[in-house]
């Protein structure tokens, strides 16, 4: 949540990109938790003193870049969603890997077994 929800309790398009922010991370690590390691109590006083999620290794700069305007302190500060849809459209036809798997750390974002013999 963005800050202004976590202590003011004020929800706005702006504190929607902010957790849109987070959704990108979580995309980008395989559906890995947000603030890895961290209790709720935690991550508000982290995210109250402007701590934000570090790069994943197997991101590229430009995506994570996106993620962090959207976790700007000031909300008139974070894009649009008109602008974050321009910005991932002109990543799309870049045509770069913005998300290098082979560089993806599965202990330490993903949370996945293999299930074998399931049953149907």
């Amino acid at each position: 949540m963005a800050p202004e929800s976590l202590f003011h309790r004020k929800y706005t398009s702006k504190t929607d990109v902010w957790s849109f922010g987070v959704l990108l991370w979580e995309i980008v690590t395989l559906g890995a938790t947000p603030y890895p390691g961290m209790s709720k109590h935690d991550v508000m006083d982290s995210v109250q003193q402007g701590y934000r999620m570090r790069k994943p290794p197997h991101c590229d700069s430009s995506l994570y870049s996106l993620m962090l305007s959207c976790w700007n302190d000031h909300p008139d500060q974070r894009p649009e969603f008109q602008n974050i849809e321009e910005t991932l459209r002109t990543l799309m036809q870049r045509e770069q890997d913005y998300i290098n798997l082979s560089r993806l750390d599965e202990d330490k974002y993903t949370s996945l077994r293999t299930v074998t013999d399931e049953k149907y």
